[in-house]
């Protein structure tokens, strides 16, 4: 996997759900931003989407993504995501445009195969290097 389909952001200064998600649209389609916010809320209505301590996994399938990747948002302080999900400090996202390659859909289980790794997430949440973290990746 390159640099290209991971996207990373450290030490961001969101400081609710609602800025997550917000963050999440905007990068995955300015133009259509606000019905990626929308479906990124429908999608925590269906379940809660921490995947470990401090680290939640959002995704998103849709045409109005532009184009099909993972990002890695480090969050500066945590934050309380709702009153089941405390503390979050690190978002893995998932952006899908529908209809992706196969190929493309392959990487991205072999990814999130990676996410069941504690010393992975670890890394994740604490290393201080970019360029680290997109060697981890």
């Amino acid at each position: 996997m390159n640099d290209e389909f991971f996207t990373a952001f450290l030490d961001q200064k969101l400081t609710s759900k609602e800025q997550i998600h917000r963050f999440i649209g905007e990068f995955a389609n300015p133009d259509a931003a606000a019905e990626l916010v929308s479906l990124l809320q429908r999608r925590e209505t269906v379940g809660n989407t921490m995947i470990a301590e401090h680290v939640i996994l959002p995704h998103l399938e849709s045409p109005k993504v532009k184009r099909s990747q993972i990002l890695v948002i480090r969050l500066a302080d945590p934050i309380d995501f709702d009153d089941t999900t405390r503390e979050i400090q690190l978002i893995v996202t998932i952006l899908l445009k529908s209809e992706e390659e196969q190929a493309t859909k392959q990487k991205i289980a072999q990814f999130t195969r990676r996410l069941a790794d504690e010393d992975f997430l670890t890394e994740l949440l604490t290393n201080q290097s970019k360029k680290t973290i997109y060697q981890l990746l």
